[in-house]
């Protein structure tokens, strides 16, 4: 019997955005519509890599402009490699994928540490080879931005305790800029904004605005 192949959609964002959020709401709709879906997220910290970048999130490592974006990039692939079986097995068998955080955030928060527009392409060239035809990890079918201003993204967050990325507000606003970078250029992304008039809309009503652009996209 033939088995549709799955979809692998992937939520994007500087941290605070609202991904984790995002993507279990659309688990639970495709749940309700009896769509055959699986959810991950990453980093997985209980993994072995994972381990390595809690660590390195605590600071343990150097901070954040001290550790060589290279060395950081290996321990988040490290991490994605250990569940890329299970993610090729979920599409064979047809199952469309939530996943918060993939390539996307790994690429985006190390290639600032890059000065010269040279050296940060050869960083991205580099990391996509590496995950995608060294690895071999499947490609994203839709990766979906969520565009929240770093000041938003920051009040979300004064609740937590901060890793090193987090700390650093000038940090996680280059991030952010690549993230916009990113969902103009690439085609397989998508950009929602979650900000009207300097104010964050309901997690409902993004939600609402995400399962319109998967549908008006035929990914579900």
């Amino acid at each position: 019997m033939f088995t549709k192949k799955g979809k692998l959609i992937v939520f994007e964002g500087a941290d605070g955005s609202g991904k984790a959020t995002q993507a279990k709401l659309l688990s639970k709709y495709l749940k309700g519509k009896n769509i055959n879906c699986a959810f991950i997220s990453f980093p997985n910290y209980s993994s072995t890599w994972g381990k390595l970048i809690k660590r390195y999130l605590k600071g343990e490592f150097g901070d954040v402009n001290q550790v060589d974006p290279y060395l950081a990039s290996i321990l988040y692939a490290g991490d994605r490699l250990i569940a890329s079986k299970k993610i090729k097995n979920w599409l064979k068998k047809g199952k469309v994928i939530v996943c918060d955080r993939y390539i996307g955030s790994n690429l985006a928060h190390q290639v600032v540490k890059l000065q010269t527009p040279n050296s940060k392409l050869q960083y991205i060239r580099w990391l996509e080879d590496f995950e995608y035809r060294q690895n071999n990890i499947p490609k994203e079918n839709l990766v979906i931005l969520l565009s929240v201003p770093t000041e938003t993204s920051q009040k979300l967050m004064q609740s937590r305790k901060l890793d090193i990325h987090e700390k650093n507000i000038g940090y996680l606003k280059q991030v952010s800029g690549i993230f916009e970078k990113l969902a103009k250029e690439k085609k397989n992304w998508v950009k929602v904004e979650c900000v009207k008039n300097n104010i964050l809309l309901k997690s409902e009503v993004i939600h609402k605005k995400i399962l319109s652009v998967l549908k008006s996209k035929r990914l579900i």
